[in-house]
């Protein structure tokens, strides 16, 4: 019997709303709206639209953004639980992030000893601009220029499990598609429904929790 991983996006999936989007909105110049838009085209990749996005914000601004978030990002109820009953189970639960490691670490702090692993873009302040440095690079499973290239590290880290997968977004299609049960909300809930693609949809951990339990 295969070890099971429960893989998991950050912005709009963890969290009620796309972090990342919200820091642009409230610290970005209005710059930002227009490459948002080249990069969910696809006219440009997604670590190009990322790196250009957050070019845009001055490097002072980190703390200010830290504390904004831990403000106003409101993780989905029943996280904790979740989390719990993950632990419980034996069950490692791993971010896939195409977000960046700044803010997520400080949004997950209390958190961090019942998650595995994050996999996320790392922020660079070390120039007046704030700058992004891609390490997981996409690998033979995808050319997308994901910056966190998901099915990558699916395969070179969790090739051999069964993979439980939750997600949102157009980051999450690719990666779904490699995982063996889906939960999905928002846009990806979309996308796969029009695919006729199995899934469980989800507004709160509770409501994975509850699918989780039955089939434990």
């Amino acid at each position: 019997m295969l070890q099971k991983v429960f893989l998991s996006d950050f912005d709009g999936t963890i969290t009620e709303k796309d972090v990342l989007v919200s820091i642009m909105e409230h610290f970005a110049p209005q710059e930002w709206k227009e490459i948002y838009k080249e990069l969910l085209s696809g006219k440009i990749g997604i670590d190009e639209g990322i790196k250009r996005m957050f070019n845009l914000i001055p490097s002072i601004k980190k703390d200010e953004i830290i504390d904004w978030v831990l403000e106003n990002a409101k993780i989905r109820d029943g996280f904790e639980e979740f989390l719990d009953y993950l632990n419980t189970k034996e069950i490692p639960f791993v971010i896939l992030s195409g977000g960046l490691d700044f803010y997520i670490s400080q949004i997950l702090k209390p958190y961090l000893p019942k998650i595995h692993k994050i996999y996320a873009n790392k922020a660079l302040f070390d120039k007046e601009f704030i700058d992004v440095q891609f390490i997981y690079k996409c690998g033979d499973y995808c050319n997308k220029s994901c910056g966190v290239c998901k099915p990558y590290i699916i395969h070179r880290d969790f090739k051999n499990f069964y993979r439980y997968y939750a997600g949102d977004g157009i980051t999450d299609i690719l990666a779904s598609k490699h995982c063996h049960f889906i939960f999905a909300t928002s846009n990806l809930k979309l996308y796969l429904r029009k695919e006729n693609i199995d899934f469980v949809p989800f507004e709160t951990f509770y409501d994975i929790l509850r699918v989780l339990s039955k089939k434990q």
